[in-house]
């Protein structure tokens, strides 16, 4: 789960719209989190109905917590002889790019980790309680280690009737690091068909600034400080962007004295420790930001920069703000216009990394 600012009101304090542009808010749950989506533009009400109705049918494809999803069908259906599982043409997509993601980033992001997070108790559950989590042994974590591995995971088919295996008993899919991410880039194209022409589309934390605000300035997307996440550090202009953000701060428990967070890596099976306290990841590919958000906090301020400089101008391109665990604030140049830095005060500082 990524968050930024408390939902709607936080974006209206940093938007500052316009009264004579009256906004369509349609508010609902899925995917294991509040959703608000604010429509600007004609017909506006009814694209809220439809974004609410495809965002529904979505999570009945990629939901862990339901029997019939697709995703549910594939991992009851792992490692069985003849285990293809017939799926929607947009979990087919979602799969094959998502396998595509680990290897760019080394598989640091691994779609196929839910054995691990069932152990630690971040799994299936649709309300998280700290009663649920628990400290799973190394020996318990080394026997689970094997299935993590998309290149078990297989996707065949035409892209209208793809089918998906996994050739592991026991091995599963959980889609939690990017399912919001794809999510917003397929409603998109449907609100703008709708006539909607500007809009701020809140999957749970996963905010996609479509066009600009009805004044015609960028979207102003406030960053929360993992330190103190009632306030934020520093604000982002953007349009036409989804901004995901995944910290340690989000999900975890604490242990005799220990506090265990819910990003985990998939190489130990723990969870990251890389040096960093959050990571934001902007892209106009929406499942791009989602998935690099988790993975670089996996990898690290150091080898995130490094996949920046390799690949952030590839396709749609990305960037990030890396905020380390000394207060340290690495901010990719495609951010600089606009950036509104206001962390001094709660002993951040921050420097714009160039190629």
């Amino acid at each position: 789960m990524k968050r930024l600012l408390p939902l709607f009101l936080s974006l209206f304090l940093l938007a500052g719209c316009s009264g004579a542009d009256t906004p369509v808010t349609q508010q609902l749950f899925a995917m294991n989190t509040t959703m608000t989506l604010t429509l600007y533009g004609s017909h506006a009400s009814d694209a809220a109905l439809s974004a609410q109705q495809a965002i529904n049918r979505l999570d009945g494809l990629w939901s862990r917590t339901k029997a019939s999803s697709d995703v549910s069908r594939l991992n009851a259906a792992a490692g069985d002889p003849a285990p293809e599982t017939e799926v929607a043409p947009e979990t087919g997509a979602l799969l094959s790019r998502a396998r595509e993601l680990g290897a760019l980033t080394g598989g640091a992001l691994d779609i196929t980790i839910a054995p691990i997070m069932d152990a630690w108790g971040f799994g299936t559950t649709s309300v998280f309680q700290e009663s649920d989590f628990r400290v799973p042994s190394r020996t318990e974590l080394d026997a689970l280690l094997p299935l993590v591995d998309s290149g078990r995971l297989h996707v065949s088919g035409s892209a209208e009737a793809p089918l998906a295996w996994l050739d592991g008993p026991g091995m599963a899919v959980d889609l939690g690091a990017v399912a919001k991410g794809r999510a917003a880039d397929l409603l998109v194209p449907l609100l703008t068909d709708s006539g909607v022409t500007s809009a701020i589309l809140d999957l749970g934390g996963n905010l996609t600034a479509l066009g600009t605000r009805p004044d015609g300035t960028p979207w102003r997307i406030g960053v929360k400080d993992p330190r103190n996440t009632e306030t934020y550090f520093c604000i982002l202009s953007l349009s036409d962007k989804t901004c995901s953000t995944s910290g340690s701060y989000e999900r975890k428990f604490e242990v005799d004295g220990t506090t265990y967070h819910h990003i985990l890596d998939p190489a130990t099976g723990y969870p990251a420790e890389s040096g960093l306290l959050s990571v934001t990841a902007v892209s106009s590919d929406g499942m791009l930001a989602d998935g690099l958000s988790t993975a670089c906090y996996v990898m690290g301020a150091e080898q995130s920069v490094r996949l920046w400089r390799a690949h952030g101008l590839e396709g749609a391109g990305f960037d990030l703000v890396l905020v380390r665990e000394d207060g340290s604030v690495w901010i990719t140049e495609g951010l600089e216009d606009g950036l509104d830095f206001r962390g001094k005060e709660a002993g951040y500082t921050y420097e714009i990394i160039r190629r």
